[in-house]
């Protein structure tokens, strides 16, 4: 996996593994403490944090199984990936009128504006993103 945009490495907290996995907080700490899971590589403040990339690949061999991702998790957090080499985060979650949203937001800008693609899914909200990015970039 690349690193981030702006020539760093792309460190993810518990609580950015747990909301790019798609996995609960309980999920990611049992996962954090298994056998196979990639150490840290430091702190930030009093947040113990790894490498994505690493994480990733804990992701892939752990996918489908219990404690993992699942294979709806993996494919968003590909298609997350792919915005963040493009230099955007792509937020995904429930829409306010139903249905869930997939928003377009670049790197460094405030959480609050973005483009919004919508779907019945999460999966359809992030693909109809993935759709803008493929004749965007």
């Amino acid at each position: 996996m690349p690193d981030h945009p702006d020539g760093l490495p792309d460190l993810v907290t518990r609580a950015h593994i747990a909301r790019r996995l798609h996995l609960s907080r309980a999920a990611v700490r049992d996962a954090v403490g298994s056998p196979g899971f990639p150490g840290p590589v430091g702190r930030l403040g009093h947040s113990v944090v790894w490498r994505w990339s690493d994480v990733r690949r804990w992701a892939e061999s752990a996918r489908g199984a219990p404690g993992g991702p699942s294979d709806e998790a993996m494919h968003l957090a590909g298609i997350r990936d792919r915005f963040r080499a493009a230099g955007f985060r792509l937020r995904i979650g429930p829409h306010p009128d139903g249905g869930f949203q997939a928003v377009r937001i670049a790197i460094g800008r405030p959480s609050a504006g973005g483009q919004v693609f919508r779907g019945a899914t999460a999966v359809e909200a992030a693909e109809s993103a993935l759709e803008w990015l493929q004749t965007h970039k």
